[in-house]
């Protein structure tokens, strides 16, 4: 019996989604630990997508297969209770046998969040990037306006597969801000490893003058790396929504 859920995780003390032999506490290896552990027999849990060491997620999803029918309330609160503290599935439902959490995603949200507070609070700093204050969401924005569109993003990725296409396509970028925090709002089809905290780190660089507002652009013409910033901190990014259109 095929099901999917809704995920999610606070990344902080995550070496990221992916099981790793040499870095046992990942999202996956303690997901697939507590399915394993309620099914009686081994699990696997296959995501929308990976999410690097210290990236959170929100709104994850994972697919798996259990051995007989359950009701979906019973296999969130169970596996719930089996997982750590920092990781929990928010919802659970039946899924078709042909469902697949990765392929069948139609598009994804991350959330990039900046404080330009002297201060952060302790609730928020594990989810907030600092930034100096004279930081301007208007240059951010200005910038942005050259991401969206089907182009080929290979020079925001780090560790590109061999083979593979690095063409995406970006729907939307949003910046907007509240008080002292900048927000940054990627909507796309798919993303590179790496590539929501390369954009994120060179939309900062923007935003604080050290690099002008058409840097985006000329990446994306050159693909020259040398003009890329260092990647914006994984505490402030945060998967949030992953969306299917129709499909169940």
């Amino acid at each position: 019996m095929r099901y999917r859920a809704v995920l999610a995780y606070v990344g902080t003390r995550f070496h990221g989604w992916q099981r790793q032999a040499n870095a046992p506490r990942t999202v996956q290896a303690v997901l697939e630990k507590a399915l394993s552990s309620f099914d009686g027999s081994p699990v696997k849990a296959h995501a929308a997508g990976r999410t690097d060491a210290g990236v959170h997620a929100e709104g994850q999803v994972v697919h798996f297969d259990l051995r007989r029918e359950r009701a979906p309330e019973r296999v969130r609160d169970a596996v719930n209770a089996l997982l750590p503290e920092d990781a929990r599935l928010l919802a659970v439902d039946f899924a078709a046998p042909e469902f697949h959490a990765r392929r069948d995603a139609a598009w994804k949200e991350y959330l990039y969040r900046w404080s330009r507070a002297p201060v952060i609070a302790p609730r928020d700093a594990p989810f907030v990037a600092p930034i100096s204050p004279r930081t301007e969401a208007a240059r951010m924005r200005a910038a942005a306006e050259d991401l969206p569109g089907r182009r080929d993003f290979a020079v925001f990725g780090v560790r590109l597969p061999k083979g593979e296409s690095t063409v995406r396509e970006l729907h939307s970028v949003r910046i907007d801000e509240e008080g002292p925090e900048i927000r940054a709002l990627l909507r796309g089809d798919a993303f590179l490893r790496g590539m929501a905290r390369s954009i994120c780190g060179l939309l900062a660089d923007v935003g604080r003058g050290k690099a002008p507002v058409e840097r985006v652009a000329d990446l994306l013409r050159t693909g020259d790396r040398r003009g890329l910033a260092p990647k914006a901190p994984a505490r402030g990014l945060t998967l949030v929504r992953v969306s299917y259109g129709d499909r169940a």
